[in-house]
């Protein structure tokens, strides 16, 4: 074939079109599926989100076209326990122990011995307390030192038997009936040594709930309704401290006005003094009365090695200023350690409240 031929025959030649493979459009099904799938794992997202910062304030978008918008609205925040707030219960007899035992153990500051040496009353501009036919006990004397040890918390007749069963004169301190025992007032009855140990407000919001606990915001009528309450109760009680009350017997006014009316029932007030803040010396020295106090608490560590060396203390100081008073509870370590401690106390004499004051 001529050249020319060929040229020509190129020329006259079309283009055919390049096939391009286009992807096969997606049924509706699979593009309904996908939607509903991206939906499902921005809902977990945003689900987890409000999870894990549910004490946090959060922005979501507001409304579809939240994208392009400048400001977001704030989401509430969405608590990760959604049930409803129990009600608050009472503590558990337990639990008042425990409450009452931790207090007890915040008051023990054993200042100087010779803060206790009895001191005369200083001059005061309040008026005169009116004279009543209760008197102040004083010291008894003795040859001797004596040691007063005071078992607080007493409410069940076991605790008492464990008590009696020791070789020395120790003095229960009884639970007006309580969560602990709405009996615990009996206990008293075939008792000649004994005393009774008032609830009074603490620091522990816990404690307060403890029933017949005198809190310093009651009213004088309802302060001596309870006075009136415990003497019906213990007829034959003259001795009372406080379990726990380190704000009552921080509080002047309260602690003054429920001190004249102990008084005037025939109470001699004792002060655990679970709080270095007590003010219950001054009250005491207004009316120009013994003020009577624990020297040392026994048992505020729970080991046997522990309550025998408060107790060594406790002895030191009655060999030292003739007498001494301190405060245990009816845990079965301390009754143990008093068991053992026959060689500690062969130094002392161990006696009642009652024997110690006159």
């Amino acid at each position: 074939m001529p050249k020319t031929q060929k040229t020509s025959s190129r020329k006259t030649q079309t283009k055919r079109p390049r096939r391009t493979h286009k992807k096969p459009e997606p049924p509706k099904q699979h593009i309904v599926l996908r939607t509903l799938s991206a939906i499902v794992l921005m809902g977990a997202l945003v689900g987890s989100g409000y999870l894990i910062g549910a004490n946090k304030e959060q922005t979501v978008p507001a409304g579809s076209a939240a994208k392009h918008a400048s400001k977001s609205v704030p989401a509430k925040a969405i608590p990760a326990n959604t049930s409803r707030p129990k009600k608050k219960k009472r503590p558990s007899p337990l639990e008042i122990l425990r409450y009452g035992f931790e207090e007890d153990a915040q008051g023990d500051d054993m200042p100087d011995v010779s803060w206790y040496v009895p001191s005369s009353p200083k001059k005061s501009q309040e008026k005169p307390a009116p004279k009543i036919t209760v008197t102040s006990p004083s010291p008894k004397r003795s040859q001797a030192p004596r040691l007063v040890i005071i078992i607080d918390d007493v409410s069940h007749k076991r605790q008492l038997d464990a008590i009696r069963a020791l070789p020395y004169h120790i003095t229960p301190s009884i639970f007006p009936p309580s969560e602990l025992s709405a009996t615990s007032n009996h206990l008293a009855d075939s008792l000649k040594h004994f005393m009774v140990h008032l609830p009074m407000e603490s620091g522990s919001a816990a404690m307060n709930r403890m029933r017949g606990m005198l809190f310093t915001r009651f009213s004088p009528a309802k302060v001596q309704a309870r006075v009136d309450e415990i003497r019906r109760l213990f007829p034959r009680a003259k001795y009372i401290n406080n379990h726990t009350g380190s704000v009552f017997t921080s509080n002047y006014k309260a602690m003054k006005q429920l001190y004249g009316m102990l008084r005037q029932k025939g109470f001699v007030f004792v002060d655990s003094r679970t709080t270095g803040r007590s003010v219950v010396r001054k009250i005491a020295h207004a009316h120009h009365d013994t003020y009577i106090a624990r020297d040392v608490f026994i048992d505020n560590t729970q080991t046997e090695a522990y309550v025998l060396k408060q107790l060594k203390q406790a002895v030191t100081i009655a060999r030292k200023r003739g007498f001494a008073i301190a405060i245990g509870h009816p845990h079965a370590v301390t009754m143990r350690a008093l068991r053992h401690a026959g060689k500690i106390l062969a130094g002392v004499k161990t006696v009642y409240i009652d024997e110690l004051y006159h």
